[in-house]
This record gives C-alpha cells, structure tokens and sequence, in this order.
C-alpha cells in the first residue's frame, strides 16, 4: 500500500473513530444550559440570547427534517459531526507541521513520521474533557472549532502551494469561511494571528521588526472585522438605512472588480477578503427578519435597526470594561484576594484557565472542579511539552504561529473577558482553541521522541518507530479515552428533558411560572416549543424581566402576563426607589373562601381564618450609600404582575429561585407542590400532601436515575435532591401523623426511582432526616445503623430527627451507643436526658448525669440537674 494512501486512511480512521466514540455517548436529547434554547430557536427560526449564530440555527434547521430520532437527537448530530471532521482537521494539519518542520515528506519513514504524530495528537484532542464535552450537546462550540480547524489547515494547504498559479483562492476561502464562522461563534477570529504568521513567512524574514510589524496587522484585521463589519458596519443603516449598507457592499464588489481588471494583486486580495466576509456575515439577516415575524423566542426583538445593533453589541448583558481594578473590587468575592493582581493570577489566571488547561492534559477531579494528577500522571502534558521543545528547536517560525493561536484563544480570552469571581459555571467551554493548539503539540512530541532517540541510538531508532506510536498510543489517547469515557457518556441521560417536564406538569392550567436562569428556562422553552409541552403555562424568566423588550412580549404576546404597564413606562424601566418595606396584595373573598376549605380539609384543622390581603416585607435588594433601599425592575414587575393577577391565575416559582429574588417575606405564602412553588394566601402552608403526592408518585418522570450504567455529573447529582426534598416534606408530613405504613411506601418510592448508589445523597442534613424516617417506619434499620461503624458519627444527629417525630423510644439505643463513643459530647448527653425524661426513666437520667460529673466535677448545671432528679420520688 502507497503511503498516500495510508495517509488518506489514517484521517478517515481519525473522523470514523472519533465520530463513533461521540454517537455512543451523544446525550439522547436535549442538555441542560444553552442547547435547550438553539434546539427550540432552531425548530422555530427563533432568536436566542445575544448574539445569535444565524448560521448554526439554519443549518439545524435542516437537521430538524431528518426523519427520525428525538428532536433534541437531530440537533445533537450536529456536534457530532462538527467534531468528528475537527479530529481528522486535526490529523491533517500535524502532518502539515510535520511536513514543513521536514522541509519535505519524501522518504516512508518521514510520511510515517508524520502519520503517527498525526493520529496520536488528533486523538489526543478528541479525547480531551472540554472538547469531548461539547461534542456530544446542541451547542455552538463544536460548529466554532470546526471552523477554527479549517481556516488552520487552509492556511497551511495554501503555504505548500503559495508559488503555484491561483493560491489566492484559499485565502479567499479562508476569508468567506471567517465570514461564516461569526455566523456561529466569534471565537474564530482568534486564529487570525496564526493565518498572518503562515502568509508572513512565505514572502518575509523573522526578525523582531517584522514580528511587530505583523502583530499589528493581525489586531488591525481583528478589529476590522470584530467590531469593525460586525457591530460598526450595522450602524450604517441607522443614518442611511439599510440603502446604505447596499452602497458600501456594492462598493467594495466594484472595488474588487476593478482591483482584479487592473491586476492590483494585493488590493483585489483586500477587497475580495472584505466582500467574502460580508457575504458570509450576511446570515445575520436571518436574525433581522425572523424577529420581524415575532417568533415565540425573540430575545431582544431585534427587528429594528436600533435593536439589531443592540443586540449585537450584546448591550443587554451590561457595558465591558477591561479596569480589573474595578472587577475585582465589585466581585462577589473580592475578600479573598489582596489586589487586583492577586485577583488577576489566583483567579482568572490560575482557577479560569490554569484548572481547565490541566484538566485536559493531567486531569480532573471527582468533584469535577480540582486537578487529579493520577488520572493521567501528567503523561499528555508532558508529550505535548516535548512537542513545544522540538518545535521550537526545529521550526521556529511555525512553533511561533501554533503559539499565537494557543495565546490567543487562551490567556488572551482571560485578559479580553475579565470575569468577576464567582461565574455561574464552569467555563472551560471557551478555551477549546487553546487545548485544540496543544494537542497539535502532543501530536509533534511523537516526532520530538523519535528525534531524541535518533539522537542516542542512531539508526536503530528507526525501527522502533511502529513500538513507540503503539505505546504513546496507548498511554496518552487510548488511556484518556479510557478514562474519560465513564464521565463523558450521556447515553441515558435525561434530567434536564424529565425536570423541565416535571416543572411544567406541576403547575395548574394557564400558570405563570417565574424561573431564575438558563437552566430552568431554555429547557421548558424547548419542550413548549418543539413538543408542546403545556404550552398554557406563561415562563417569565426573573433575570430577562429586568428588560423591556421582554416586559412588552411578556404584556403582549400569548398566553398574556397581566400587568399594569403602558409603553412609556416599560420603555422606561429601572431601579425604583422603595416606598417602606411592607406590601399588602388583596385577597378575593371567593378565592379566599375556597382556599381555606381546602386548607382545612388537607390538615385537619377546626377552623382557618379567612384572609382578606397578604402582608409581608422586602429587604430592599440595592440600597445606596445613605441607606436608601431600592427596587430591581425584576422586583418591581412581579409585584406589579401579582397586583395585576388578582388570583385569576395560578402564580408559582421554580425551587431553583433564589429566595433573594422572592420578594423577601413573600416566600412565607409559598406552597411547595415539588420542583415548583405556588403562591396562596395562607402563611406556612408549606405544601399540599395530596398535590405533592399525585406528582411524585403518578406524574413525574425519573428516567434512569437508578440505572447504575448511566453517569450523572457532580452538579446533575446536586439539583437531583430537589426531589428528595419532596419527598421527604411528604414523609415528613405522614410520619408526624404516625401513618408510617404510608411514609415508609414513599420512602421505598423514593429510593427505588432515584437510587442512591446511582444518585448518592450531596446533602448530609437530608441523608440523615431519611434515615430517621426510615427508623420510624422499620424498627429493624436501627440495628443495621447501629452495626454499621461508618454511621457511628451520624447517630446522634439521626436521633435527634426521631425524636422530632415523637419517636424517644426508638431513638434511645442510638443516643445511648453515641453517648458511650463520645462521653465527653454535651449535646448528646443533653439529648439522651430529654429522651429518658420522655421515657420515664429517671435511674438512667441519675445514672448519665453522675457519669458526667466524674468526668467535669465543676459543672454546676449538672450538679443542679443532679441534685433535682435524686430529690424526686
């Protein structure tokens, strides 16, 4: 066999392999964050949050017509394919490096040489978390790395054929492809300082002058294009209309045409690039006009020109500031650090890049936020450091280039971004671009390998080349692969499908839902919009209401909000100065009535006071240096929405909202019905025990949370215990009531649909009420706790919760064997007293307390205690 052809075999090995890899563990539907959005805006042509990727919802669009598959499924292939054609993107441009480090590939052991680094970088990358991660899910960064991954390989393709006649058309394609790619993400102009390097090369010398001399033109080009075409060329049409926008582009077309007529060979490249740029930035249009058809997601409703450039300049999420002074301060957490500096490396430096960079190549922690150095033993990192050493020694130049792009989609993210501390999640997701350039060098540490044992062994080094790619191979990607698969198989994943379902099937007809960010919203607009689920129920998201473009869609569009807002007042939302602290919200006689009937009957209570309002305060949310407290707009429209409502329609809040963005003391009339929380005019009503139940016993949806093959991540397995948090309310509430035939079925309910092996409890408060519950429902679990000596340090806690259910007995052996492992613990001793006291058995109370005072003879409070029981007859 030739070994082109090998060549042309090792990449298509590279793309199958990859690409099956990711159809095994492909998420079966819809994930949680973003993609529940793009799928839904794909299905429907909608406009999602700022700043669009046009480009990447046409093309799902057409993925929406396969005809088959879960719709979120469909979507998902997208990525799937996206990174499959990257990993042989990947094999291809090590061979280039390779070839252009050689000089030239003439000899099978030079093809070989460059066949193997090939294949070990790219699937070396493939198998990296952040880009395994973003492979198997509906979201624009597989697309954008895709495009990164092609101009990369363009630009090297055109270097080996920049003397041939017609080279310019890769870099016309390069410019178009630029184009296009901000039609998915921004992040690919960052390669533009490696497309320079490689073009510079070829017709300059590397020295210090010309080094700064191209740097300067690739941020000219960057800022060309981002703001410059992107937010700059836009706001043309504001003074001359979109008329406007068609003379400049006309213009450039007939600009490249007389630069090509009159052989200005440079200048036909400059306008030619420009006119291809635009061309492939006109996908924006699609976001002018599917807003100006008021699609059901229309974020920021850009449909006029001022709104379009607003949307673009992404003015909803606050003004950028590059003042890391000025970050630090206003973080959350500035306390921990001790200047911006600090603030700068501790922070954006070390926990925002530094972390995610060695979780790629070293390795990542249980808890999924530190670095394990044992996953790996650093074995990635450390070939990819002998492929930056012997890149560096023997091609320079290209070394130069392969660094521009890993500084650039890198470090310089961090300094562009200046993020706050802390972040709502993790964002490694935007650093794919710098893992991706490392891992060329991995890929390039094969060769390094080779090169070094040339060195000492000479020609003998040349026949162990197959040994050694076999054994990098297996030590570097294969053992990455292995590892990481566990954690990056979403097959059987359904949580954010099943929980955005339960949210919605928990509310009555025709409820407003108030949710809190990204993850309890995108998912319910996806099922609303592409299956229809309960389309009735109105989601006002908390963080959008501070908006008034979403305020007006909100007043407007069906199923209507109510409020009480005429445009004026919206188009002049704000923060409201607090007229005191105390609110009152009429309550309808009727309404009213029938409420407290079923409030009694649910409790059993004789009478129930009929409420004519509720009462209740607001700690201001934002108060000014003179102790002035102010208003949100969010906190402001939901009280102006619930005066509005008048009760006509059930009001609830996602358990995910934060009770600072609940209106203070309002949360005492929420009535936890499971994932959601209703309004009523009862204080306490704390939950509804025949509502709670047909949810999570007849309605909910729990898919796989107890199959032990399908892996749930650390923050999945944190918002799982909601629903633990149900359930125990609801056995809670027939344990104080002694109906422990019924606590103990929903506790075996329970346990049965979300498995604890499969779903292990974060919450240790919770754990151990469970246990509690599950002593009073079996008397034969507390000798299972009592023989277990990992549950030794819990007993006294467990006790204490069965003692709050009226259950002293019962908790007696436990405080007792707790007491005699730690005779020194107050508290305990304290506990097991009340529990004699409540049993009747004052010897032991003697007993315990005589115990206690050998032990601290000057505690006079026992000694009293002491004195007391033994006076007793």
């Amino acid at each position: 066999m030739q070994v082109k052809t090998v060549h042309r075999l090792a990449a298509a090995i590279a793309f199958v392999v990859s690409t099956f890899i990711y159809l095994l563990t492909m998420a079966p539907t819809m994930s949680f964050w973003d993609c529940g959005e793009f799928i839904a805006c794909s299905y429907i042509l909608g406009v999602p949050h700022p700043p669009g990727s046009p480009l990447f919802l046409l093309v799902g669009h057409l993925f929406t017509f396969i005809p088959f598959g879960d719709p979120g499924w469909k979507l998902n292939l997208i990525s799937v394919l996206s990174s499959g054609v990257t990993v042989m993107l990947t094999y291809l441009i090590i061979v280039h490096l390779v070839r252009q480090w050689k000089g030239e590939l003439k000899e099978d052991s030079d093809w070989y040489l460059a066949i193997f680094s090939g294949l070990i970088g790219a699937f070396t990358f493939a198998f990296t978390h952040s880009f395994w991660f973003n492979a198997v899910e509906t979201e624009v960064y597989a697309a954008s790395m895709l495009f990164t991954a092609l101009v990369v390989w363009l630009i090297l393709v055109w270097s080996t054929k920049a003397d041939e006649p017609g080279n310019e058309r890769y870099l016309l394609l390069i410019a178009y492809i630029i184009g296009l790619a901000i039609g998915v993400h921004l992040l690919n102009v960052l390669a533009i300082p490696f497309v320079a390097l490689i073009f510079f090369y070829k017709h300059y010398e590397l020295n210090i002058k010309n080094f700064i001399a191209v740097s300067v033109i690739s941020a000219a080009i960057i800022l060309a294009i981002y703001p410059g075409m992107v937010i700059y060329l836009p706001q043309i049409a504001l003074s001359f209309g979109f008329l406007g926008l068609g003379v400049v582009f006309v213009a450039v077309m007939v600009a490249s045409y007389w630069a090509i007529r009159n052989h200005k060979h440079v200048a036909s490249l400059i306008f030619s690039s420009m006119l291809l740029i635009m061309i492939g930035y006109s996908t924006y249009s699609m976001i002018y006009i599917r807003s100006g058809l008021d699609p059901a997601i229309d974020e920021n409703d850009p449909e006029t020109v001022e709104r379009f450039i607003y949307y673009m300049k992404r003015e909803q999420y606050g003004e950028h500031t590059f003042d890391r002074t000025e970050v630090w301060k206003n973080s959350q957490n500035s306390r921990q650090y001790d200047s911006a500096w600090d603030f700068f490396w501790k922070y954006q430096i070390n926990k925002m890049y530094n972390r995610y960079f060695l979780w790629q190549f070293v390795g990542m922690g249980e808890d999924e936020a530190s670095v394990d150095p044992r996953q790996f033993l650093g074995l990635p990192l450390l070939l990819g450091l002998i492929g930056v050493y012997w890149h560096a020694r023997r091609d320079p130049k290209r070394a130069l280039a392969v660094f521009a792009l890993f500084f650039m989609t890198g470090i310089a993210i961090v300094l562009y971004l200046n993020q706050p501390d802390p972040q709502p999640r993790e964002r490694d997701y935007s650093y794919v671009g710098s893992f991706f350039a490392f891992s060329l060098w991995v890929g390039l540490g094969y060769a390094g390998v080779m090169e070094l044992l040339k060195e000492a062994f000479k020609d003998k080094a040349e026949k162990w080349k197959v040994a050694v790619f076999l054994v990098l191979m297996l030590i570097v990607p294969a053992h990455m692969l292995a590892k990481n698969y566990e954690t990056h198989d979403r097959s059987g994943n359904y949580v954010a499908w099943d929980y955005s379902y339960n949210m919605l099937i928990s509310c009555e007809p025709d409820a407003i839902l108030f949710t809190n960010g990204d993850n309890d919203t995108f998912p319910l607009w996806y099922l609303q919009e592409v299956e229809h689920v309960r389309k009735d129920v109105r989601i006002v998201n908390l963080s959008l209401l501070n908006t008034d473009w979403y305020i007006k869609q909100l007043r407007d569009w069906e199923p209507r909000v109510p409020m009480r807002m005429s445009d004026f007042e919206i188009e002049r939302v704000g923060v409201r100065r607090m007229d005191g602290n105390t609110f009152e919200l009429p309550v309808p006689k009727d309404y009213a009535m029938k409420e407290a009937k079923r409030f009694q009957e649910e409790f059993q209570l004789s009478n129930v006071q009929i409420p004519d309002k509720i009462k209740f305060k607001v700690t201001p949310p934002l108060r000014a240096p003179d102790g002035t407290g102010y208003l949100r707009t969010q906190d402001w429209m939901i009280m102006n929405i619930l005066a509005a409502n008048k009760w006509r329609r059930p009001i609830y809040f996602a358990v995910t909202v934060p009770k600072s963005n609940m209106l203070g003391e309002l949360y005492d009339y929420f009535r936890m019905d499971g994932l959601v929380m209703k309004l009523v005019p009862f204080k306490n009503w704390q939950m509804s025990p025949p509502e709670l139940e047909k949810n999570l016993l007849t309605r909910y949806k729990y898919r796989n949370l107890n199959n032990p093959d399908v892996y749930f991540n650390w923050n999945i397995k944190s918002l799982l215990q909601n629903y633990r948090s149900a359930f125990l309310q609801l056995t809670d509430f027939y344990a104080k009531r002694r109906n422990y035939e019924k606590a103990r079925e929903i506790l075996e309910f329970m346990n049965q649909k979300i498995s604890p092996e499969v779903i292990p409890w974060t919450n240790r408060t919770m754990h151990l009420v469970t246990d509690a519950f599950r002593i009073v429902t079996d008397s034969t679990y507390v000798d299972s706790l009592l023989a277990d000596d990992s549950r030794v340090k819990d007993l006294a806690v467990i006790a204490e919760h069965v003692m709050r259910l009226g259950n002293p007995k019962v908790a007696l052996p436990l405080l007792e064997k707790a007491y005699e492992l730690e005779p020194t613990n107050p508290r305990t001793l304290a506990t097991l007293i009340n529990a004699y006291q409540m049993t009747n058995n004052r010897e032991k109370i003697i007993r315990s307390l005589e115990n206690w005072l050998k032990l601290f003879p000057d505690d006079q409070t026992a000694r009293r205690m002491l004195n007391a029981y033994q006076k007793q007859e």
